[in-house]
């Protein structure tokens, strides 16, 4: 599969694919917590003002963690703070940042925070998922060489170090079909599940093993490589480590709780 361009024109102004289906994928991980909401019976201004904290946090963490990630670039290529800020973003970052979003709303307005993060566990994964497709066709985020038949050539990228003309495993692509995978997942846990957080933790869990495996077909190393992992690597383990320690001592809570009565 050939990639020719990474944008369209509309009314002669440039809109670039990864910017729309950003955009596009913060506003489904918003629409699909609206049905959520109500069965929780929280007043639709609960998702405006969590969602408005949670974006802020997001742009906010996704964009340090890109400048964190890529200083060495930035300090090469000489950047300057516009080009910094045209940048691209990074996912681990932005799911960080909107968590502690959350966590400031609820803290803010005395609220648990568990039910928020399983408000928007599902659409974040759904989001995600048509991120990564604006990933695919804008060129970022590429996969290792591949010259299999299941394969992506670009001959314009937004990437400058994209390889240009040779065949690369579309590992966006493969990431989105995980994501749908990952936000059905989510969805059964959330209405079929019996304890606050479980949709939330399935997500965590789950994304952290697939893009743990995924992370060693990625082409592109401006993320950073420690010891032979990259930082999305090492931030997966301590996600999956953190769910998996609060879900042991949610469990353990819950076998004293009828002793104690």
């Amino acid at each position: 599969m050939e990639i020719q361009v990474n944008s369209f024109r509309v009314f002669g102004k440039e809109i670039p694919f990864y910017g729309l289906l950003f955009v596009f994928g913060f506003a489904v991980a918003v629409v699909t917590a609206i049905p959520k909401a109500r069965k929780m019976k929280l007043p639709f201004s609960e998702i405006a003002c969590s969602g408005v904290f949670a974006g802020v946090g997001g742009i906010l963490g996704a964009k340090l963690l890109s400048v964190l990630t890529s200083i060495n670039y930035i300090i090469e290529y000489h950047l300057s703070l516009l080009d910094i800020l045209q940048n691209g973003f990074v996912f681990y970052g932005g799911l960080i940042g909107g968590a502690a979003g959350l966590l400031v709303y609820a803290k803010a307005f005395r609220a648990p925070v568990l039910p928020y993060c399983d408000l928007y566990a599902a659409g974040t994964a759904l989001g995600h998922a048509f991120g990564r497709v604006g990933c695919l066709l804008s060129g970022c985020c590429y996969g290792v060489p591949h010259a299999g038949g299941f394969s992506v050539i670009y001959r314009h990228a937004i990437d400058p170090n994209t390889p240009l003309g040779t065949p690369l495993l579309p590992i966006q692509l493969i990431e989105s079909f995980c994501l749908i995978a990952i936000y059905l997942a989510c969805e059964a846990a959330f209405y079929f599940g019996k304890r606050r957080g479980a949709s939330a933790a399935v997500y965590a869990l789950s994304y952290s093993v697939v893009r743990f495996v995924l992370e060693f077909f990625r082409g592109d190393l401006v993320r950073g490589v420690w010891g032979g992992l990259s930082t999305s690597q090492y931030i997966s383990l301590a996600i999956f480590a953190f769910c998996a320690c609060a879900i042991g001592y949610g469990v353990y809570r819950a076998r004293r709780a009828p002793a104690r009565t």
